[in-house]
């Protein structure tokens, strides 16, 4: 028997003799494509008599609620031309190669407007866009989709920008353009020189720490990582290069031992709340791994895809611009490979090993239950919020509010601040301060100094938004002390604010995290209800400027 910690760490399939479970994986994966792909063209702008044929911003050619066109979304031309090695969409594989042809002309004539290339607001000249279009773009250009003259006035203004500038918040994003930087040089030469592309390599590489993850707003993310592994691997296949190969492996097995603990993406635990994990990165090791890294992916692959058709699965979550975005080409992508294997010589997954495991540089505690044991992950940096699991059962807890008006002060935010230790028990004691935060609500105002400013000021607008939105400096005199004690089938909690004052209102806090990501925030079962099949007692008092609270989880038969 090789029980697949799946849903719920359930084996979801009696043995690899009566069925092989990467090649079941693979047919649900496929029949999920089959359902989204049309969502995905129903994006484009599919009349090629129209000026907008070819784009994918739906919002922008047909509601006509935006007044620009995001260019990230153009990625789904990619996804487009990959579609038509679904037996769905088989017979139409020459209208699908012409859609994603005109996909990348229009795309080239929107790096040729000033300001491009645009994703959040007009005139942007926002790096992320400019990485992941390029890179997609060119990997049409590699297939024969569209001739290189064609877009090359496009790439050239791609690559100025591309090698002018250096992501290291977002690792996903740097390795993204990195990769396309190298099919540039692969097709256009001209317009990357050697040097630079190798110290550009040399900066981006550094982002990965020891741990096998790569920074994303000061920590790791599961969903960024995957992100990032599919990118690699194109690195590795246009350089020919073996240190991309070594740091995709190093990044799979951080991802292998993250996912081991929930038996999912750790969602919220993340550095940016992101719930997804793409499968390109992970099956690629199926076909070009060593003998261990096949077996951790497929692991990996099974666990997460193995129980798509269920209605909580997080696929199911992704919404229609992450789609067109990197989303779709890396299931497509993954979907073919796996079709495309010898399917007597698929490993056996290999599942990670029971254990505890703390992992400073990403400011996690690992612990991996067997069968009878709780498994958890503890995001120390995050001011010890946490999700549990045993079995089908699951909890989770994401610290407390403090209201005061307008503002908000919590607990659940990732940050360097926090302090952590080890106490005599075994026990985890963490200790920092609330953040404040206050509510930034769209208005037609906002938006109009927003049009202003970026015509002024174009990509220089990305790090005072990153500022508002995403990274916060400020801490509040509200002092936060919480420690967590793991006892057979209980996990006990004791929590305790310090600072209060008396128009205060304190509140437990529901998954949801005040730090804007874009990709997070995806419909998540933990929306609705944190615990589910778990008991959870919850004692509290407040004496004058204090707080305190004991939360017991018991998980029960």
């Amino acid at each position: 028997m090789v029980p697949i910690p799946g849903k719920g760490g359930h084996g979801w399939f009696q043995s690899l003799e009566m069925m092989n479970v990467i090649l079941q994986a693979n047919e649900r994966l496929g029949a999920a494509l089959a359902r989204l792909l049309p969502r995905i063209l129903t994006q484009a702008s599919r009349d090629p008599n129209s000026a907008t044929a070819g784009a994918f911003d739906r919002d922008w050619w047909h509601y006509r609620i935006r007044d620009f066109p995001s260019a990230i979304l153009q990625q789904a031309a990619w996804t487009v031309f990959l579609t038509a090695d679904h037996p769905a969409f088989a017979a139409d594989r020459a209208a699908l190669t012409q859609l994603a042809a005109a996909g990348a002309r229009f795309w080239n004539t929107r790096a040729l407007r000033h300001g491009a290339f645009e994703e959040y607001y007009p005139w942007e000249r926002g790096y992320p866009v400019a990485a992941f279009s390029t890179r997609a773009v060119l990997k049409l250009v590699e297939a024969g989709v569209v001739p290189a003259d064609d877009v090359r006035a496009g790439v050239a203004v791609a690559a100025e920008q591309l090698l002018a500038r250096f992501e290291d918040e977002a690792a996903n994003q740097q390795v993204a353009g990195l990769a396309a930087l190298a099919l540039i040089r692969k097709f256009y030469p001209e317009f990357v020189p050697a040097a630079e592309l190798a110290a550009q390599a040399a900066r981006t590489l550094a982002l990965q720490h020891d741990e096998g993850w790569f920074m994303e707003y000061g920590g790791p993310d599961l969903a960024y990582l995957s992100v990032t592994l599919d990118a690699l691997w194109d690195l590795a296949d246009a350089s020919g290069e073996s240190r991309y190969r070594e740091a995709v492996a190093r990044a799979l097995r951080f991802l292998h031992q993250q996912v081991g603990v929930l038996g999912a993406s750790v969602g919220m635990l993340n550095a940016r709340n992101s719930d997804y994990l793409l499968p390109y990165g992970i099956v690629r090791f199926l076909r070009d791994g060593s003998a261990e890294e096949r077996g951790l992916a497929a692991w990996l692959f099974t666990t997460l895809y193995g129980h798509l058709d269920a209605p909580d699965h997080f696929l199911h979550a992704v919404d229609d611009r992450y789609l067109c975005h990197y989303t779709g080409h890396s299931l497509v992508r993954a979907w073919q490979l796996v079709r495309q294997l010898d399917a007597a010589a698929l490993p056996a997954p290999v599942a990670p090993p029971a254990g505890e495991r703390l992992l400073a540089g990403a400011g996690q505690l690992l612990r991996l239950g067997g069968a009878t044991e709780i498994s958890a992950l503890l995001a120390l940096k995050k001011g010890g919020v946490f999700s549990a699991r045993l079995g089908d059962r699951r909890c989770a807890d994401f610290g407390w509010i403090v209201r005061c008006g307008a503002t908000q002060f919590v607990t659940h935010w990732w940050g360097g601040d926090w302090a952590w230790r080890q106490v005599a028990d075994g026990g985890w004691n963490i200790t920092g301060h609330l953040v404040p935060h206050s509510e930034t609500i769209s208005t037609p105002l906002k938006h109009v100094a927003l049009r202003a400013a970026s015509l002024l000021l174009g990509e220089k607008m990305a790090p005072w938004l990153k500022s508002v939105l995403i990274f916060k400096k400020r801490q509040s005199p509200l002092a936060f002390e919480r420690s967590i004690r793991f006892a057979g089938r209980r996990i006990v909690v004791r929590d305790e604010l310090r600072g209060l004052r008396p128009h205060m209102d304190i509140l437990p806090a529901p998954r949801a995290s005040k730090r804007h990501v874009s990709s997070a925030d995806g419909f998540h079962r933990e929306d609705l209800a944190l615990a589910h099949g778990v008991k959870r007692e919850r004692a509290a008092r407040r004496e004058g400027a204090a707080f305190r609270a004991e939360t017991i989880y018991t998980f029960e038969d």
